[in-house]
This record gives structure tokens, C-alpha cells and sequence, in this order.
């Protein structure tokens, strides 16, 4: 009996394969390659092209920070010192920065009858305050006017004090006290 099963089932399979249906199996190998393809080899690319891409932007950062630092000159703490220093004028260029301010009152229409000019040395030894006080006659407009001039021409000049007087409440003009500082610097400095 057993044999007359084996024979039944070797018939059975033997008509199975030759009227086996083409298109079924060919598409049941390509879910298969498919399947394959999508769990074993697509991981292993995008793991390689992830680290592509991340080597990529850090030879670019490090590319960028080289070039930046080429470009970019070694400063150092006696550099900026000496930088800062050399915004202010030197003892001997004051004068000439009293000059442009008696100047930039002439050119704004102010009139400077006298002043009042000191040189104080600075405690520390690396300035010294070039104290200017400016009596001023003229409009409102033209005092303030003349003082932004300043401030905007001498960036560095200290506005210490302003005092404004008027003769009476009908009179155009003002008559102004201008107290300026100039930081100069020492030639030791």
C-alpha cells in the first residue's frame, strides 16, 4: 500500500510540474528578489551614503574653518591695546582737534568770543583730559545742532556739562557754557 501511495503521490507531482502555471511563479520570484533586495542590501547602501554625506559636511566644515582662519590675522592682546590707543589723539595733535571744534562752531554760525582750555593730566598715565570750555552765543537750534556736529566729528569727546542762559524771554539767542573733554593720549603711551 505503501508503495501504491508512493507511486500515486511521485504521479501527482510529476503532472504538477509539467502543467506547472508560468506567470505565478515568475511573480512569486520577483516578491522574493524584491524582499531580499529590500532587507539585505538596501540597509547596507543608505548606511554607506549616510556616512557619505556626513564625512562630506565635516571635511566642508573643517575646509571652512581652514579658510576662515587663513583669512583672519593673528591679533593679539598688545595689538588691540595699541588699536585702542591709537583712537585718541596724541598730546601733540590736540591742538588740532581744538582747531576743528572752533572751526565746526564757525561753519554752524555759533560765535566763540573766548574759552577756556586746560590739560589735566590722567592718574593712570595713559591719558590726559584736554578740558575745553566754550562760551557760545546763537539760536537753540544752532547750539544743539553744533553739539551733535560734534559728537557725530568726535565720536571720543566727552559732552561733561551744558548751561544755558537766555537775557530775557524775547531774546532770539542763548548764551551757552560748553564744557568738552578730549581724552588724549601720552607719547610714553
Amino acid at each position: 500500500m505503501a508503495d501504491r501511495f508512493l507511486n500515486l503521490l511521485l504521479a501527482r507531482l510529476r503532472f504538477a510540474v509539467a502543467n506547472l502555471p508560468v506567470l505565478p511563479l515568475i511573480a512569486f520570484l520577483l516578491v522574493v528578489a524584491a524582499a531580499l533586495t529590500h532587507i539585505v542590501v538596501l540597509p547596507g547602501r543608505e548606511a554607506a551614503i549616510e556616512e557619505g554625506e556626513r564625512r562630506l559636511a565635516s571635511l566642508e566644515r573643517s575646509a571652512r574653518r581652514a579658510t576662515m582662519e587663513s583669512q583672519t590675522e593673528r591679533v593679539t592682546p598688545e595689538d588691540t591695546r595699541q588699536r585702542l590707543l591709537d583712537r585718541f589723539p596724541s598730546e601733540d595733535q590736540l591742538n588740532a582737534e581744538l582747531g576743528g571744534l572752533l572751526e565746526l562752531a564757525s561753519k554752524e554760525g555759533l560765535q566763540i568770543p573766548t574759552g577756556d582750555y586746560r590739560l589735566v593730566p590722567g592718574k593712570d598715565g595713559l591719558f590726559d583730559r584736554y578740558v575745553l570750555n566754550l562760551p557760545v552765543k546763537g539760536s537753540y537750534q544752532t547750539i544743539r545742532r553744533y553739539v551733535v556736529a560734534v559728537r557725530q566729528q568726535y565720536p571720543d569727546l566727552a559732552v561733561e556739562d551744558i548751561s544755558l542762559r537766555r537775557e530775557n524771554i524775547g531774546s532770539a539767542d542763548v548764551e551757552a557754557q560748553l564744557r568738552f573733554i578730549l581724552f588724549g593720549r601720552r607719547k610714553a603711551a
